[in-house]
């Protein structure tokens, strides 16, 4: 970190460049992104710019610019940050080993920070081609886990590089919501975040082709409500290239207890480098289909509303995991109507509805809807609403709403009484009756997450399905992306557009 004292005729602003230490090439392959900080300390700054020179490394490597950051010379570029309150974070590029580049190779990153009203600052990277390289092992998977009980992880890594990270290693670790990390160790620090973690700093060296783990384990306590989640960890030198998701001010509670320390293990295969692992409880969520009435005349359209209640006790929460719904319903239209709303494969304007169902086309015997992936609440609601044509009158006709369970992640429901619920029919007109035959109507079905309600039909809160997120009783609204909807010949095709963000402010 360079500090520059403030010339006499400048303000009271300073620049702060916060580098990192070391920057280690691989021999193959591509280096990590370069991570580099700015910050204007007592006070805004103005025209702020930093250039960034690698040229000592000439030969040995190349550069692809990753930021706002534009090219001046051989391994060198400008980022422009101009008017700078607080910290900005800046990704300027990452390195390629060339075929001439050998373990060992040395060079250095040097940065140039200027603004209109504050003094000049300079950082230097150190480079080295080759280095440590820390990969950590997978968690294993656990279940059978009671609810509010604690549960245990130990962080694993192996040095699959060519030199030692001599001045010793971090670990940060990160969890999903619903489990709490025990603050034992005062040689690290916790976040007041529950799904933010801990980062812990070692100064043991690890040598190449050693591996350590946790003198003792991790200590986790899983909240009564949760049934899934999952637990990861990185590892990486100390002055090397942190992860992007670390910065110290996400932590700022120190540990009370005995220093966490590291234990020697045998290093060989399972060293994959992914410190991820789930876990699962065993809570049990009660889902509950929730059914309507198709009702009006012979040759009307009409609207249902139809989905499944989660009543709990147990919370279905997917943020970040490999599953796609918490679950599906079944939709059987009764005898002598006709789904005319058929789901659609993506979103219908932004804040639309997203169509969660298959098949995507009118007229189907029944219809496969996801109940949303993610924060699934106690209390809850997912629906869809079909529009229905009344053909015609079916005494006693009747269809069926029913709630499946994800075989994956099953809520393991244990009232499975409610599992299903009735489309009851009041129509009238003749039995013999039918309307005309029409082309197949445009769709017109929305999809919702709603707060616990009573009865079926609650067709209010937030649009859910795929990766969106069920609503509480809040009724937040979340969207994502904006999308276009085309019909065309009955076909359906969806543009989404996406935004994204030069430099990242943490």
């Amino acid at each position: 970190m360079a500090v520059a004292a403030p010339a006499a005729h400048a303000a009271s602003t300073t620049l702060v460049l916060d580098t990192q230490e070391n920057y280690y090439l691989p021999t193959g392959g591509e280096g990590p992104n370069l991570g580099l900080g700015i910050t204007a300390s007592g006070g805004d700054a103005h025209d702020v710019s930093v250039t960034v020179d690698a040229s000592s490394l000439a030969g040995k490597a190349t550069m692809v610019v990753t930021g706002d950051c534009v090219n001046t010379g051989t391994l060198k570029v400008r980022c422009d940050v101009g008017p700078l309150s607080g910290k900005e974070s800046i990704d300027p590029f990452l390195l390629k080993p060339t075929a001439a580049a050998k373990a060992g190779d040395t060079g250095a990153i040097t940065y140039t920070a200027t603004a209109s009203d504050a003094a000049t600052v300079t950082g230097k990277t150190d480079v080295l081609v080759g280095g440590p390289k820390l990969a950590a092992r997978p968690y294993p998977a656990l279940k059978g886990i009671e609810p509010g009980a604690v549960f245990e992880r130990s962080p694993a890594f192996a040095n699959t590089g060519t030199a030692p990270a001599d001045k010793g290693v971090m670990l940060l670790v990160q969890d999903s919501d619903g489990v709490s990390l025990a603050r034992d160790h005062s040689n690290c620090h916790y976040s007041d975040l529950p799904d933010i973690g801990a980062w812990c700093r070692f100064d043991t060296p690890v040598a190449p082709g050693t591996a350590y783990t946790t003198d003792v384990p991790l200590r986790y306590t899983a909240s009564k409500d949760t049934m899934y989640g999952y637990n990861t960890y990185v590892v990486w030198p100390v002055g090397g290239t942190a992860p992007d998701s670390y910065d110290p001010s996400d932590f700022p509670d120190t540990g009370t207890g005995a220093p966490l320390g590291l234990k020697s293990v045998p290093s060989g295969s399972g060293f994959t480098g992914s410190g991820y692992g789930t876990f699962a409880t065993t809570q049990h969520a009660d889902y509950q289909a929730l059914g309507d009435t198709v009702e009006g005349k012979v040759g009307e359209t009409v609207s249902i509303t139809v989905g499944v209640r989660n009543n709990g006790p147990g919370l279905m929460n997917f943020r970040w995991m490999d599953t796609e719904n918490s679950g599906t319903f079944v939709v059987t239209p009764p005898a002598g109507t006709t789904i005319t709303g058929a789901p659609g494969p993506g979103e219908q304007g932004d804040p639309g509805p997203l169509w969660n169902c298959t098949p995507r086309k009118a007229g189907a015997k029944s219809y496969t809807c996801d109940i949303g992936s993610t924060d699934f609440k106690p209390g809850d609601s997912v629906t869809q609403e079909f529009t229905v044509r009344i053909d015609r009158v079916v005494p006693g006709a009747q269809g069926s709403v029913r709630a499946v369970q994800n075989p994956a992640y099953p809520n393991r429901d244990d009232d499975t009484a409610n599992d299903t619920a009735a489309i009851t029919v009041k129509a009238t007109g003749s039995a013999t009756s039918s309307p005309s035959p029409t082309a197949s109507a445009s769709p017109s079905a929305t999809a919702t997450a709603s707060p616990s309600g009573s009865g079926a039909g609650s067709g209010t809160g937030t649009t859910t399905g795929g990766g969106l997120a069920a609503t509480g009783t809040d009724g937040v609204l979340l969207r994502v992306g904006a999308a276009v909807l085309l019909v065309a010949g009955g076909a359906l095709v969806f543009l989404v557009a996406r935004r994204s963000r030069p430099f990242r402010s943490r």
